[in-house]
């Protein structure tokens, strides 16, 4: 089985911090748990990253771009060599541009 580094982006990164923040005003709880959670998902990619389907996204550039559905978010990333590279952390409602 393929072995993949797993590199979170600083846009991904960014739009972790914003959710979280976010999730904080209501529940410093629900938002520890809910970015342990996205993290712990990220990490797994680091084996069979081929897995999660092309995202609708990628219609517009080419890439191929995929993305990994984890309850009401996707995080979007691409494969190049022996990295996976998440670029954005978005809601499932969020505007499906780059």
């Amino acid at each position: 089985m393929k072995k993949y580094r797993v590199d979170i982006k600083p846009t991904a990164e960014a739009d972790l911090i914003k959710r979280y923040h976010e999730i904080e005003e209501d529940s410093p709880q629900n938002a520890l748990n809910w970015y342990l959670n996205i993290i712990d998902t990220i990490e797994k990619l680091d084996e069979l990253a081929e897995r999660c389907p092309v995202a609708p996204e990628d219609m517009e550039i080419g890439k191929g771009i995929r993305h990994l559905i984890i309850g009401d978010y996707r995080v979007l990333y691409y494969i190049v060599g022996e990295v996976v590279e998440v670029l954005h952390i978005r809601h499932r409602a969020m505007d499906r541009k780059l």
